[in-house]
C-alpha cells in the first residue's frame, strides 16, 4: 500500500487526472451494459490495464530505485517496461470494433471506445517522457533522440503482433518460442514492416508535439 501511495504521488496531478479518466472510462462502460443489457466492450478494461503496467514500470523506476546503486533492478525494469509499452499504444486498434457497432449505438460506442484509447495512448507518451527524463541525466541529447524513433517502431511491432497476429501478452510466458519465431519472421515481412513503420512514425509524431509544446513555452 506504501509503494502505490508513494507512486501516486509522485506525480499527483496526472496521476489525479487519470484516476478521474479511468473512472469516467469505467462509468461508460457500465451505462452501456445497463441499456444494452450485455458485456460486450468489457474487454476494455483488461486492455487498459495492460497499459497501464509500463506506466506503472517507469513510476516504479522513478520512484524507488537509484541507477547508480541498483543497476540490475533497473535494467530489469526497464527491460518489463519497453516489453509491455506496445500495450499502451495497442488499444488504439480497439476502434476496428467499432464495425461491429449497431447504428444507434455507434456514436456511443466512438465515444467509449476512444476514451479508453485515448487514455491507454495517453499513458504511453507519459511513459516515454518520463524514460527520457530518466536517461537524460546518464546519457546525451543524441543519444535519446536516436533511442526514442526506435522504441515507437518497436511498439509498432507489438502492436502487429498483436493486432495482426493475436499474440497476448501471457504468450510471452506461455509461448515464447513461437512468439520470437513470428517476431524475426515479422522483421523480414514488408507488410509487417510498413504497418510498424507508419504506427511508429504516429507514435513518435504525438510523443514529439509535447517537446515541441515545451520548447515553446521555454
Amino acid at each position: 500500500m506504501k509503494l502505490i501511495i508513494n507512486l501516486f504521488n509522485s506525480n499527483r496531478k496526472i496521476n489525479s487526472v487519470l484516476f478521474l479518466f479511468t473512472a469516467y472510462c469505467l462509468i461508460l462502460l457500465v451505462v452501456r451494459a445497463k441499456l444494452t443489457n450485455t458485456v460486450y466492450l468489457f474487454f476494455l478494461v483488461w486492455n487498459l490495464f495492460l497499459a497501464f503496467i509500463p506506466y506503472l514500470f517507469i513510476s516504479c523506476l522513478k520512484t524507488q530505485i537509484s541507477f547508480q546503486k541498483s543497476r540490475i533492478k533497473t535494467f530489469t525494469l526497464l527491460f518489463l517496461w519497453l516489453l509491455f509499452l506496445p500495450n499502451s499504444f495497442y488499444i488504439l486498434t480497439d476502434l476496428i470494433h467499432l464495425s461491429q457497432s449497431e447504428n444507434h449505438l455507434f456514436w456511443f460506442d466512438l465515444v467509449v471506445i476512444s476514451s479508453y484509447a485515448l487514455i491507454g495512448f495517453t499513458l504511453g507518451i507519459i511513459s516515454l517522457i518520463e524514460f527520457e527524463n530518466i536517461i537524460k541525466t546518464y546519457t546525451s541529447s543524441l543519444i535519446i533522440n536516436l533511442l526514442t524513433p526506435v522504441i515507437c517502431f518497436l511498439c509498432g511491432i507489438g502492436i502487429y503482433l498483436g493486432r495482426i497476429l493475436r499474440y497476448n501478452s501471457w504468450d510471452i510466458l506461455s509461448s515464447p518460442i513461437k512468439l520470437f519465431q513470428d517476431t524475426l519472421a515479422s522483421l523480414l515481412s514488408v507488410h509487417a514492416l510498413l504497418f510498424s513503420f507508419y504506427f511508429g512514425v504516429y507514435i513518435y509524431l504525438f510523443y514529439s508535439l509535447r517537446k515541441i509544446y515545451s520548447a515553446i513555452n521555454h
